[in-house]
């Protein structure tokens, strides 16, 4: 199977999870970070998705799966430990061309949801695309030890420099060339220990390799305070 690899933006998108459970509460709980607008289909639910539905987070109905429920979903998870009712769900979504997500069985899934680390903006998925769950929470747990806050502060600092230097006019490949350039200089470090001089001198050095001018003062400014 060839995944092709993306995220996806749900802000404000209908999604419809089937099942009540363990499973479909841990994937009520990743969504509801995203903005989705998320509704459970179940005859009984844990008390963590009662306690989401009670802080208006999420929408409950409390009956047996409808294909009706279908109507208006952007994205579909069948999440029950029942195998047949899982099927009929999958593909029910995909007679209407709705992704369904099944965690049973994998072959009537049209997207996988990899094992994921977040810090910030920054996410790292991991996915064997269906076929080792295990493994990939194994390979998350290693990348979470690995990958700390310092990652978050990264993605930040060269977030708010790639906006200001679209902001006034640079092309994409100066962009790329002085971000490049940035992260040879092992900003990783640098951020971790707070040390200001030295991601203001990685900056100029940066610059000046690439465009052969120094940094502009605004642009110093604006990731100090970033």
């Amino acid at each position: 199977m060839n995944l092709y690899p993306m995220m996806a933006n749900l802000q404000g998108r209908d999604v419809l999870v089937v099942g009540g459970g363990g499973v479909a509460t841990r994937k009520v709980k990743t969504l509801a970070g995203t903005g989705a607008d998320i509704r459970v289909v179940s005859p009984a639910i844990t008390e963590e998705l009662q306690a989401l539905a009670d802080a208006g987070k999420i929408t409950v109905i409390r009956r047996d799966f409808s294909e009706s429920d279908l109507e208006g979903a952007a994205i579909v998870f069948a999440a029950t430990d029942d195998p047949d009712l899982n099927a009929r769900v999958s593909r029910q979504a995909r007679t209407r061309n709705i992704p369904v997500n099944d965690i049973i069985h994998p072959e009537l899934c049209s997207f996988f949801v990899p094992s994921h680390v977040r810090r910030g903006d920054l996410i790292l998925a991991i996915s064997t695309s269906g076929k080792s769950p295990a493994l990939a929470r194994w390979l998350r747990e290693r990348l979470e030890e690995e990958f700390g806050l310092e990652y978050q502060r990264l993605a930040d600092w060269m977030g708010t420099l790639r906006g200001y230097l679209l902001r006034h006019g640079y092309t994409h490949e100066q962009i790329r060339d002085i971000s490049r350039t940035l992260l040879r200089e092992n900003l990783v470090e640098t951020l971790k220990t707070g040390d200001r001089k030295a991601l203001a001198d990685a900056l100029e050095t940066a610059f000046r390799t690439v465009l052969n001018r120094p940094v502009p003062p605004d642009l110093t400014a604006s990731l100090e305070s970033s």
